[in-house]
């Protein structure tokens, strides 16, 4: 990982443009979802769009 000053979270906002917050979770889906950075805010907005739960662990970086 990169210095925190320089991650950004790259999670689409409602607007469609990248939320542009410190990134400050390491996300790591069970399954069918690729590992992602994200602010606090969307930690689970990748996941949350599939068609079922899917269980992840998350650690703060």
């Amino acid at each position: 990982m990169t210095d925190l000053n320089t991650d950004i979270c790259t999670i689409p906002t409602l607007s469609g443009d990248p939320c542009k917050s410190a990134v400050v979770w390491e996300v790591t889906p069970e399954r069918d979802v690729e590992p992602y950075v994200a602010c606090g805010q969307h930690v689970t907005a990748p996941i949350m769009r599939a068609s079922e739960l899917v269980p992840f662990s998350a650690r703060p970086i």
